[in-house]
C-alpha cells in the first residue's frame, strides 16, 4: 500500500473501526455467522465463497480437518483475495483448537474494510482487518493470562 494511501487510512481508522463494529453488531442480531460473511461481499467475496467460508468455519469450530475445504477455496478460478487470506490466516495462526476463534476474528476483523467512502476495491483494507482480527483472536487469551499473573499495574508499567 503506498504511503499516501496508508496515511489516508490512518486518518480514517476510527471511522473504519466504528463502521466495522456497527456492521458486526447489526449482523450479530441475526445469530448466524453466514450474515457476517455475507456482509463481506463488497470487499470481494463471491456468493459461492460465502457458502464455502461458512462451511469452513463449521469445520474450524469442530476441530475437524480444514485443509480440503481451504484448498477448494484457494483453487477457485475466481478466488477473492479476502477468501484466500481468511483461510490462510486460520491455518497459520494459533493452534488447531483455536481455529474457530481465529476464523471468527478474521471474519469480524475484515469488517474494517467496509467503512464509508471506501474505494471500489475494499479488499486490501478487509484483508488487513482479517489479519489483525486473527492475531487478536489468537493472542488475547495469552495476554490476558499474563496480565492476570503479573497484575495490570505491572503490565502497564513503563520500564526504566
Amino acid at each position: 500500500m503506498p504511503t499516501g494511501s496508508t496515511q489516508d487510512v490512518s486518518h480514517r481508522a476510527g471511522d473504519l473501526s466504528r463502521t466495522g463494529r456497527d456492521f458486526v453488531v447489526e449482523d450479530a442480531g441475526l445469530r448466524r455467522l453466514r450474515y457476517h460473511v455475507l456482509r463481506l461481499t463488497p470487499a470481494g467475496l463471491t456468493r459461492p465463497e460465502v457458502d464455502d467460508l461458512t462451511e469452513y468455519a463449521a469445520l474450524a469450530f469442530a476441530n475437524a480437518g480444514i485443509t480440503a475445504k481451504a484448498d477448494t477455496i484457494r483453487r477457485r478460478a475466481d478466488a477473492s483475495r479476502l477468501a484466500v487470506a481468511i483461510v490462510d490466516v486460520v491455518e497459520r495462526t494459533g493452534p488447531p483448537d483455536a481455529r474457530g476463534q481465529v476464523m471468527l476474528g478474521a471474519v469480524l476483523g475484515a469488517h474494517a474494510g467496509l467503512g464509508p467512502d471506501q474505494p471500489d476495491d475494499r479488499s486490501t483494507e478487509a484483508v488487513l482487518g482479517a489479519i489483525g482480527g486473527a492475531v487478536a483472536a489468537a493472542t488475547t487469551g495469552l495476554v490476558t493470562e499474563m496480565i492476570d499473573q503479573v497484575g495490570i499495574t505491572d503490565y502497564l508499567a513503563v520500564e526504566t
